[in-house]
């Protein structure tokens, strides 16, 4: 994870986020960012969290539920099949494992 430390944010910093809808918008009006799937640890066990990273503004969002939580995935193949369909104009996609 140290080569991605753009991944994690100090706990003062803002959070940005997109809900799915926005996704939606930003994959046909921007294609140019990059997704990351990170795997982090919720109620004692592995889960999912996508991140965007938009390369041109180099600002960094979290992917939020429509209620504003954050969207978190159990299973790696269902986050990969959420982000074909939600995403499916990105280029670039990385799986990024907790160590």
């Amino acid at each position: 994870m140290a080569l991605l430390p753009f991944l994690f944010r100090d706990s003062e910093e803002e959070v940005l986020t997109l809900t799915k809808k926005e996704l939606t918008v930003l994959d046909e009006a921007q294609p140019d960012y990059v997704v990351y799937l990170a795997e982090t640890e919720h109620e004692g066990s592995r889960w999912w969290q996508m991140t965007v990273r938009l390369p041109a503004q180099e600002k960094m969002y979290e992917v939020v539920t429509a209620l504003g939580k954050t969207k978190l995935w159990k299973r790696l193949d269902i986050a990969v099949d959420f982000i074909k369909e939600s995403c499916p104009h990105t280029k670039t996609v990385s799986v990024v494992f907790s160590t």
